[in-house]
């Protein structure tokens, strides 16, 4: 038995948390510590050592999160996506999985790269807010511009903007790109509205300022509403 694989898991994860603070200082460290953290948290499903691997690594996945080129186009909170890479990172080596990894290296590594795709899904699954919008744009009587190349992530970062507060976003998001029903948002979100009424107002308000924003609708290649508009 190795000496990592022998110590009790409050001194591994110590001396994990010790060696990485050597690397991240650029000196010499013992890689051995952490990955041995990671094989119980991962391959033995310790769910205590999967608590301590997320305390030691959730700095630098945020860090992984804000270096993104793109993460400021998404409008969202960086612990979103860090809250989605690390599930994404559990399922998918969890069990006889983690056998495939003998080194710390490739490990972090695929966090790494559950944080930058995380990140990639999200803006591709914006293009539904793009296609919504523009359906509900047929009722102001104005034909979408199809020759208008519509960029879903620059959509989205700007509605964003128009609605800065954090509850106005969640419900654009669950309406645009989740296509979720007054009470399916109620069964998801209890704590946020009141009922199916204040969920229909506040939809009926975000919908009339997102149509009637020009910015907008000059993203999504929509006549002005003033005759003769471009």
């Amino acid at each position: 038995m190795s000496s990592t694989a022998s110590l009790p898991l409050d001194d591994l994860a110590q001396r994990c948390a010790e060696e990485t603070e050597k690397f991240s200082r650029r000196q010499t460290s013992d890689a051995r510590f952490c990955f041995e953290l990671l094989r119980r948290a991962l391959a033995d499903g310790l769910s205590e050592a999967f608590t301590r691997v997320y305390q030691n690594y959730e700095r630098q996945v945020l860090i992984w999160v804000y270096g993104h080129s793109r993460f400021a186009q998404t409008g969202e909170d960086a612990d979103y996506f860090a809250s989605l890479a690390w599930s994404t990172f559990y399922f998918a080596l969890r069990g006889p999985k983690f056998a495939g990894f003998a080194t710390l290296p490739p490990v972090l590594s695929y966090l790494k790269m559950c944080v930058h795709s995380a990140i990639a899904q999200y803006l591709r699954d914006q293009q539904p807010v793009a296609l919504a919008l523009l359906d509900d744009a047929s009722d102001l009587a104005h034909t979408p511009d199809l020759g208008v190349r519509i960029d879903a992530a620059e959509v989205w970062e700007y509605i964003c903007r128009v609605l800065p507060n954090k509850r106005d976003r969640l419900l654009a998001r669950c309406v645009f790109m989740q296509d979720l029903k007054p009470r399916q948002i109620i069964q998801a979100y209890p704590k946020q509205w009141g009922g199916e009424r204040e969920v229909s107002l506040d939809l009926y308000r975000i919908r009339r300022l997102l149509h009637n924003d020009p910015e907008l609708r000059r993203l999504l290649g929509v006549g002005s509403d003033e005759p003769g508009g471009q």
